[in-house]
């Protein structure tokens, strides 16, 4: 561990974890398309990702846990993300979803709710879709 490392803030390791999940999620296939890694450079940026850390979660993203949040609004917008990397080459991938499960899991949605939450968010357009409206849905089958 780098001794930056150690002096990350929560904040920050908590978007490096998601950015790991997102890289799991885009190499679960195998295949990187030129838009799953737009999307990996768009929302690297977005979370302030060097290109040293970048490249360091791409070549093993495994490395860094999935970190929990303790706010549902935060997990559905976590999850927004995600799906948007499932569906970035315009296909569902039976792997990618099973990724998916074990990332919505570590996130800590309820166990019982992982099957329906992971189910109605890949139903979902995604492109066609703005947060609030992820949210709405995802919080009708995230019954506690």
């Amino acid at each position: 561990m780098a001794i930056s490392d150690l002096y990350m803030s929560v904040g920050q390791k908590r978007n490096i974890s998601h950015f790991a999940n997102i890289v799991r999620i885009a190499k679960s296939d195998k295949i990187l398309t030129k838009e799953e890694v737009a999307l990996l450079e768009k929302i690297a940026i977005r979370y302030n990702i060097g290109n040293g850390k970048f490249k360091e979660i791409y070549k093993n993203p495994e490395k860094f846990p999935t970190i929990a949040h303790i706010e549902c609004e935060e997990r559905i917008e976590r999850l927004f993300d995600l799906i948007k990397m499932v569906e970035a080459d315009h296909t569902v991938d039976v792997k990618e979803v099973s990724v998916l499960r074990k990332i919505v899991t570590g996130l800590a949605f309820p166990t019982k709710n992982v099957n329906a939450i992971v189910a109605k968010a890949t139903e979902i357009d995604i492109e066609n879709c703005e947060l609030e409206a992820f949210q709405k849905e995802i919080l009708k089958v995230n019954k506690f």
